[in-house]
């Protein structure tokens, strides 16, 4: 499937189109590889992949990436594409893990029931949360069976759950800017205090967990009652 022409139009939860992301220059590993054609065989439903070549594709003409969006690391370019696609777009996204499971129920569903926000499966365990510091850490941990987990899910786009989402995200990104633009991520996989390759420490100011989970977490067990549970996880091993 490719970009579609009137982007203000794409409703991706009414058309029933799945996004994932690819978002960094270097290959996918053969399990990568094998877990992303599970996902087109498995899934059912049109899968739209964003790469480097595409992300732009996906720009919204009125709403454009947050000026952040360039300094990120290719996992955290990731987790807000995953923000972005569903505030302005919604439909599913996966993580390019293993599936298999059709997501045409997990669709129908969401769209049976328009006072719910988003479909997701119900978080693995304490160990799946967001390593937020106490005591709002200790909450989610001790609530995690009202959460849903980030690699997975079904959304409706310009809701409640995603509107706010979308808003805590470019607030944090507002109060990170400066910090981004002078020390930009230097590898796919960077996050503050990390060993980089060349054996110095890493300076980028995110975390691992602070983009997404830190903020996601909070925010579905805030508006659990705008969020279903459904058995729409993927496969958590091999997919490395």
């Amino acid at each position: 499937m490719h970009a579609v022409d009137d982007l203000r139009a794409f409703d991706g939860l009414r058309q029933g189109v799945v996004f994932c992301a690819w978002t960094g220059m270097n290959p996918m590993s053969g399990q990568r590889v094998q877990a992303l054609l599970s996902i087109q065989v498995q899934i059912g439903c049109p899968v739209m992949l964003l790469t480097p070549a595409t992300i732009a594709d996906w720009q919204h003409p009125e709403h454009p990436f947050h000026p952040a969006f360039p300094f990120l690391s290719s996992v955290h370019q990731a987790d807000y594409l995953r923000v972005y696609l569903m505030h302005h777009y919604g439909g599913g996204y996966t993580d390019i893990k293993h599936t298999s499971r059709a997501w045409a129920p997990f669709f129908a569903r969401l769209r049976a029931n328009p006072g719910h926000d988003l479909l997701g499966y119900t978080e693995i365990g304490p160990q799946g949360v967001a390593p937020v510091p106490p005591p709002i850490g200790d909450l989610l941990r001790a609530n995690y069976q009202h959460l849903v987990g980030l690699c997975a899910f079904v959304g409706r786009r310009y809701s409640p759950f995603t509107t706010a989402w979308m808003a805590q995200t470019h607030a944090l990104l507002d109060a990170k800017l400066a910090a981004l633009q002078a020390s930009p991520a230097q590898h796919p996989q960077d996050q503050t205090g990390v060993q980089l390759p060349d054996g110095r420490i890493s300076t980028y100011p995110l975390a691992w967990t602070e983009l997404l989970g830190n903020v996601f977490h909070p925010l579905v067990l805030a508006l659990r009652d705008r969020v279903l549970h459904d058995e729409i996880a993927p496969s958590f091993t091999h997919y490395r």
